[in-house]
């Protein structure tokens, strides 16, 4: 197991302020003249080791109980509970982002992709009025919440180790390289954009987490382009829940368009990517 260095709670802040603005569209969009690549193995620990820390001294397990426990009795947060629980969620994303990045699984584990999972179905539930839902996806909070599977949990966490560089490098190449598969469909259902989202969520998370670390200007502009696109996402994909719930559109199996201003960014960084050939990008 690597030596982990306990970051201050300034680093913590800062990081935690970065992913509160990961889905923001800036007013001024453009790719550094170089994309970072190439990561070390000691900026890659010390970015799961500041994930890891964040998560593990966020918000007690009791909080999250208490919200869900409001979830199953009234089937809705008021809106200061609903902004705690955003904030849980952003963490728990986070973290999932960093098991998929760093470690040699390149996924969460069961326990802690059911729990973020359930997370995110009942904030969806909560935000569009459907208040069955939301008590069904409570009382599954309500039970992962409990000390038994928060204590599987942290141990996961604590666990988790980082892959070797070299892979690391690969997959964040790889996940890329993947886009232009998505770009060259005739058109997408929900679930396959979902899957686009979450390759470029999973790079802001990363950016953010290294422009913390290792400040600099071409680190700090990839992630700001990043969360454009994140952003830009995330509102179509609120459009897609809401659709699917209403039952106007069928999530699994029904085709739209990537909207042009999605495409224009997603094109523009597959063509500046290093290592990825023009036919792939």
């Amino acid at each position: 197991m690597s030596v982990r260095v306990q970051f201050p709670h300034d680093t913590l802040d800062a990081l935690m302020a970065a992913i509160e603005v990961n889905d923001v569209v800036d007013d001024y969009i453009a790719l550094p003249e170089r994309i970072p690549d190439s990561f070390t193995q000691t900026q890659l620990a010390e970015c799961l080791n500041l994930c890891r820390q964040l998560w593990l001294e966020g918000p007690p397990r009791a909080e999250l109980a208490g919200l869900a426990h409001r979830l199953v009795g009234r089937r809705d947060l008021q809106p200061q509970e609903r902004a705690a629980f955003k904030h849980i969620r952003a963490r728990y994303k986070h973290m999932g982002f960093a098991f998929g990045l760093y470690t040699p699984a390149h996924k969460r584990p069961f326990l802690y992709e059911a729990t973020s999972t359930l997370m995110g179905e009942a904030q969806d539930a909560f935000r569009n009025g459907y208040g069955g839902r939301v008590f069904l996806f409570g009382v599954g909070i309500s039970v992962l919440a409990t000390p038994f599977f928060d204590g599987l949990r942290r141990r996961t966490v604590q666990m988790a180790e980082v892959d070797r560089a070299d892979a690391i490098n690969r997959h964040l190449q790889a996940e890329i390289a993947r886009i232009p598969a998505f770009l060259d469909a005739s058109g997408l259902t929900g679930a396959r954009f979902h899957a686009l989202r979450k390759i470029i969520s999973r790079h802001v998370a990363f950016f953010d987490t290294l422009r913390v670390l290792y400040p600099a200007e071409d680190i700090y502009r990839l992630a700001r382009f990043l969360s454009a696109i994140n952003g830009l996402m995330g509102q179509k994909h609120d459009e897609l829940v809401q659709a699917a719930l209403s039952g106007t559109l069928r999530y699994q199996t029904d085709l739209f368009p990537i909207p042009d201003a999605i495409r224009i960014l997603l094109e523009q960084l597959c063509r500046a990517y290093p290592g990825l050939s023009v036919a792939q990008a």
